[in-house]
């Protein structure tokens, strides 16, 4: 039976979706599966070793509307999976999957579009996301409990050249070395998930004088990057590095290889930073540890305001506060985030 996974979603979103990737691939008669992703995930899964064909799907750029659908329905056609795993509530993903014919087609049972699906499953909230996902293996005839390794942990497998460009960025600054830096990730595609770069920049501050900076994050936040480095205080600014749009999401797995501690905001570098195997400091702000994306780990650091009655406010952030002040970021002082990476550091050591 093949298998397809079709999953458009951000790239946190496919890193966290790696324990199903495995579990579908080794109930496959193929050993492998199938994937249709975006150019995010694609970044995340291009290496993977259980990972068969890939079809890059930009629903967001050239490949928006009809014809991007077509072009994904005649791949879908020509792979013939006799299994559509959909993780996303996307009636897009649902549409290619029943219009190409695939037999069995799974997902979740909390939309109106469930009525496209031949195995719908109920949405368990309480769970982490990864189990969530996993979840969906139960119309094959696979508990949870009977898939992947132990624990479910994230996979992401940088290639020989991601490898290799990271080493010598690594080594041209003396950082080469395990532990040797603390990686700061200030971006996220939602405004309000983002903590100010003032306070980033007060972090780095107070971890520099000891331990060297490397800040991290996608193309587009260089310029974030950017106002960091330059509210560093002068006699600091050379222990900060800027990696930000250098990488590939797996070449940065394989960066935070090297770090001591990652502080992140909830985004997708915080799920890199747990497929890396480091300790994390998560920073939340308007989502929260409870909605099922958070680390999972006694060694790392989750700081956000818990009695603030209006958090979480959604899923997955907005870009304007709803309630216009933004407390659940503005409440979380440099001092607190900057004590918890240094105890987490200190823990790990």
């Amino acid at each position: 039976m093949r298998i397809l996974i079709i999953d458009t979603a951000y790239l946190g979103d496919l890193v966290l979706a790696t324990p199903l990737v495995r579990a579908a691939a080794e109930h496959s008669s193929e050993g492998k599966v199938d994937i249709m992703t975006s150019p995010a995930g694609a970044q995340v899964l291009e290496h993977h070793p259980l990972v068969g064909s890939m079809y890059v799907l930009d629903k967001r750029g050239r490949q928006r509307g009809i014809a991007g659908m077509r072009s994904a329905i005649a791949w879908i056609r020509g792979r013939a999976p006799g299994t559509a795993i959909m993780p996303r509530r996307s009636l897009r993903s649902l549409l290619v999957a029943r219009v190409a014919g695939v037999p069995c087609r799974i997902g979740f049972n909390h939309t109106l579009a469930r009525v496209l699906l031949t195995d719908p499953v109920p949405f368990p909230v309480n769970l982490h996301q990864v189990e969530r996902n996993l979840e969906l293996m139960r119309p094959l005839g696979v508990h949870p409990s009977q898939t992947g390794k132990a624990g479910h942990p994230l996979e992401v497998f940088p290639s020989p050249a991601d490898q290799e460009e990271v080493d010598d960025w690594l080594t041209g600054r003396g950082l080469g070395q395990a532990r040797s830096f603390f990686a700061l990730a200030p971006g996220s595609v939602w405004t309000t998930k983002r903590w100010p770069p003032q306070r980033f920049a007060g972090v780095a501050a107070g971890l520099a004088p000891r331990n060297p900076i490397v800040l991290i994050g996608g193309r587009d936040e260089k310029e974030l990057a950017a106002s960091i480095m330059a509210l560093m205080p002068a006699a600091l600014a050379g222990a900060v590095h800027d990696a930000t749009g250098l990488f590939s999401a797996a070449g940065s797995v394989h960066l935070l290889r090297h770090a001591a501690v990652l502080v992140s905001n909830d985004s997708g570098a915080l799920h890199l930073g747990q497929a890396a195997g480091i300790p994390l400091v998560a920073i939340y702000g308007p989502t929260a540890p409870s909605l099922g994306y958070a680390p999972r780990g006694e060694e790392h650091a989750l700081l956000g305001r818990d009695d603030l009655p209006c958090r979480p406010c959604g899923r997955h952030g907005a870009m304007q506060c709803p309630e216009t002040h933004w407390r659940c970021m503005l409440d979380l002082e440099v001092a607190e985030v900057l004590a918890a990476a240094e105890r987490v550091a200190g823990e790990a050591a």
